[in-house]
């Protein structure tokens, strides 16, 4: 018998699965995977997370901070333009955080995989079910019985469903979700560069979509983050080397000076999904599963660790896994912070996007108010580095 069974084993699930542990140490938890959890660490997919400052303080507890700081790029100031306009919006580290100094770290998905991967695996509290995959689940009044597809049978108090956001586990229990096609794709690789990022992250809304330029540890590499419409975005895709250089040079306006694309290019389409309710007898979406917001601030992954928080502060706070109490409450506080990401997130990707010459005035003129009135830039900083 598991106190947790946890429905896949990537990022989400595998945080979740620490965080639990870390907070209540003798819980035992399942995690069911369909890769191979246990023989394959996860290769670069050209992904990067901004962690935030306040997720960071997570990755401290679970232990997996000390190892990805070899890697990770920090974040001590994020500058934000809109194209051809005299205003800027610049959030500094160090009006928030003077010890640290910083707004958060970029980090490459695999590596944080990989870290936690390794972590999970060194778990005595933590049994793996891989490759695995469930075949039925049967709400019982004490508890979760799971069934895999090897015909193992597995019982719990609770579940967790980690299984993404094309979740299938919500499709099958018939939860609304609410879709939005953004028909945007990112397109993301890495590159090095003539001038030294000074560990500034980039934010630029130009004709066409956005551009993140993201600093790496090295002071001459960075992660880009390009987001135009579908056709758009397939056309610059299939570019030559060199006028896919050319094209991301102007969208660069010359901050980093000459450049060069030192790894492959990935592409992916933007969609966001919102599930009606976040739980479903004595089940509980976590991470994409529940929420998958557009990537134009890069709180996805926090979004998800903020949820898994919420819920291990329930536990310790002496909540009955599976009891329906503890469950609403979940429900309701993890349905609240989502849906202000999830607003945010697509309110700025729709500000960002319109070709209309009266909001681009006011949007220009917003950036320059809010930097110039440092209590309101502070709201702004503290949202943008999760404190």
């Amino acid at each position: 018998m598991f106190d947790v069974i946890i429905i896949g084993g990537s990022f989400a699930g595998m945080t979740a699965a620490l965080t639990l542990i870390d907070r209540v140490k003798e819980m035992k938890i399942a995690i069911i995977e369909k890769n191979d959890l246990k023989n394959e660490e996860k290769e670069v997919d050209g992904r990067s997370y901004a962690i935030s400052a306040k997720s960071l303080q997570l990755f401290k507890k679970i232990g997996i901070y000390e190892e990805l700081q070899k890697y990770c790029g920090k974040i001590s100031d994020i500058k934000i333009t809109d194209h051809n306009s005299p205003f800027f919006l610049d959030f500094i580290g160090s009006e928030v955080d003077e010890e640290e100094g910083q707004l958060g770290q970029i980090i490459e998905n695999y590596r944080i995989y990989n870290a936690l991967r390794k972590k999970v695996l060194n778990c005595d509290n933590i049994t793996i079910y891989a490759p695995n995959s469930y075949e039925e689940m049967e709400f019982l009044d004490e508890g979760v019985k799971v069934i895999l597809n090897d015909q193992k049978v597995l019982e719990s108090k609770l579940v967790l469903a980690c299984d993404g956001r094309f979740s299938e586990i919500r499709k099958r229990y018939h939860i609304h979700t609410a879709v939005k096609n953004y028909h945007q794709k990112a397109i993301t690789f890495a590159i090095k560069h003539e001038k030294k990022h000074e560990n500034v992250a980039y934010e630029k809304f130009l004709p066409g979509g956005p551009l993140a330029i993201l600093p790496f540890k090295d002071q001459n590499e960075s992660s880009i983050v390009w987001i135009c419409k579908d056709e758009l975005g397939e056309a610059i895709f299939e570019l030559d080397e060199e006028n896919f250089k050319d094209q991301l040079l102007k969208k660069m306006e010359n901050c980093l000076g000459d450049v060069e694309v030192i790894s492959e290019k990935f592409m992916y389409p933007l969609i966001m999904v919102e599930a009606e309710k976040f739980y479903h007898e004595k089940l509980l979406l976590i991470g994409d599963a529940s929420c998958g917001v557009h990537p134009i601030a890069g709180q996805g992954f926090n979004l998800a660790i903020v949820n898994i928080e919420i819920l291990a502060d329930l536990i310790v706070q002496g909540g009955d896994l599976g009891d329906e109490s503890l469950i609403l409450e979940f429900n309701k506080k993890a349905r609240i912070e989502a849906r202000k990401m999830l607003v945010a997130t697509d309110v700025l990707n729709s500000i960002f996007e319109t070709k209309s010459s009266v909001v681009s005035v006011a949007r220009d003129i917003g950036l320059g108010v809010i930097n110039k009135l440092p209590k309101l830039k502070k709201i702004f900083i503290k949202s943008a580095g999760g404190f």
